[in-house]
């Protein structure tokens, strides 16, 4: 394998990357892998990693953390692309949602996170070395939150509305993990959450309604199980869009547990659609979420497009 860099963050998934990492070592040397080892101490600290490892040479970046760690290799990785190459990322995922890898199961539809998600099928799918070149999401947005900057980088998911105020909650839930933790931010948003009344712009022709939630989907599945998009693929050149129009909160509480089967794709009250680019404009200030991060708070004005087969993934 190329020059090879492991960006390890050992605070992942209540610190279950420090108690794991010595065996992901061990396996990883013992399948013939050489690389380098960075961890990060604080957050964002791997966009600055990342991106000096790409100028430094580095082929391949391996991110053993969560989705928010992937997040920020990702970032890093294209602000040192450019015009240059992007490079190889390599997932061992050990945080709290491990979303991303759930899209590398030639399997559509819901699949069981085991397949895919334990670090164990990282470090086999990185000795493997079979690489796919999958999309990129780009947004454009104003008010970044503090760290961030625009435009802001995402290779499973951007949505806006409901699901990033749960997001957002999910951080005064960290004593839990996976979808415990996110429920209960689900509920604390049901509490306090009202509705914005968005327009929407996607292959030029414009709507404007109230929305519960906009998911723009590269991947499959946010949140640590809610399937979004349960037949999206990342190397398409397009994002499955998920609008759910203005509910209250009986009606939220109804449709959660088909998002969580990925069956509310056939749901009335929600409208599917595919496309390249989205603008989402809204008077009221909105909370933007993207792979698990919250890159915007009090956005009024977003533009999201996909780069096409843009990142080589060992998957």
């Amino acid at each position: 394998m190329a020059k090879t860099i492991v960006i390890l963050n050992p605070i992942s998934g209540h610190h279950n990357g420090e108690k794991v990492w010595q065996q992901i070592e061990t396996a990883l040397r013992a399948g013939g892998l050489a690389f380098d080892l960075a961890r990060t101490t604080a957050p964002r600290a791997a966009v600055a990693l990342a991106e000096n490892a790409r100028r430094s040479g580095y082929e391949t970046i391996i991110s053993v953390g969560g989705d928010g760690t992937v997040s920020e290799v990702v970032n890093g990785m294209m602000r040192a692309s450019k015009s240059a190459a992007t490079g190889t990322l390599g997932v061992i995922s050990v945080g709290s949602g491990n979303d991303f890898v759930k899209s590398f199961s030639p399997q559509l539809g819901v699949v069981p996170p085991s397949q895919s998600a334990d670090w164990r099928a990282g470090v086999a799918r990185v000795l493997a070395g079979e690489t796919r070149v999958v999309d990129v999401g780009r947004v454009i947005a104003d008010h970044p939150a503090p760290g961030f900057d625009a435009p802001h980088y995402f290779v499973n998911s951007f949505d806006t509305g409901f699901g990033a105020h749960a997001a957002m909650h999910a951080h005064d839930f960290r004593f839990l993990r996976g979808m415990p933790m996110y429920l209960a931010a689900v509920l604390k948003t049901l509490a306090k959450y009202s509705l914005p009344r968005v327009k929407m712009i996607w292959d030029d022709a414009p709507i404007e309604q109230t929305c519960t939630m906009i998911a723009v989907a590269n991947g499959r599945c946010i949140g640590g199980g809610f399937w979004v998009a349960p037949d999206a693929r990342n190397d398409d050149g397009v994002f499955d869009v998920m609008i759910a129009q203005g509910l209250g909160r009986l009606g939220i509480l109804s449709l959660l547990p088909k998002v969580m089967r990925g069956t509310h794709i056939y749901d009335s009250r929600v409208r599917y659609v595919k496309a390249a680019r989205i603008v989402i404009e809204s008077r009221d200030p909105l909370v933007i979420e993207a792979d698990g991060e919250i890159p915007f708070i009090g956005a009024r004005r977003a533009e999201i497009e996909i780069l096409p087969q843009h990142l080589r993934v060992l998957a």
